[in-house]
């Protein structure tokens, strides 16, 4: 792991449960856990990161940037010691081809694109109970 991924938290937030039918907000976080300021340099003219949907077997479900064009321009966030980023998303509960997706359990991960490896959240489980 870089020095860089070391000093960020990173993690998703989002209901361990929702109904089908009903979309869920995901917000993808990333802290500075260091004293410093950190100057993080993100990929995209408004922050570009992906959320991940998969099947308990890895299958991929839904990916946010699935059809999406990310512009070769470096952004730079500065947090300070303790500060967090927040990204915002809403999953609409279909997958990539638009079909809905079904009752079960899923995980659920994000990436942080950057000028190098994006930056990985933990994966978090969701339930998608019948509607």
């Amino acid at each position: 792991m870089s020095s860089m991924a070391d000093s960020l938290e990173l993690s998703i937030d989002m209901p361990a449960q929702v109904r089908q039918g009903q979309p869920v907000l995901i917000t993808l976080q990333v802290r500075n856990t260091t004293d410093r300021l950190l100057n993080l340099y993100l990929r995209g003219r408004t922050i570009a990161f992906d959320l991940v949907v998969s099947s308990p077997d890895g299958s991929l479900i839904w990916r946010r940037l699935a059809h999406e064009m990310i512009p070769a321009i470096i952004r730079v966030e500065t947090l300070a010691p303790g500060e967090k980023l927040a990204l915002e998303a809403v999953w609409s509960l279909q997958s990539n081809d638009g079909e809905p997706v079904l009752p079960g359990a899923y995980r659920v991960g994000g990436e942080l694109l950057t000028d190098r490896e994006p930056l990985v959240t933990p994966t978090r489980p969701i339930e998608i109970l019948p509607g």
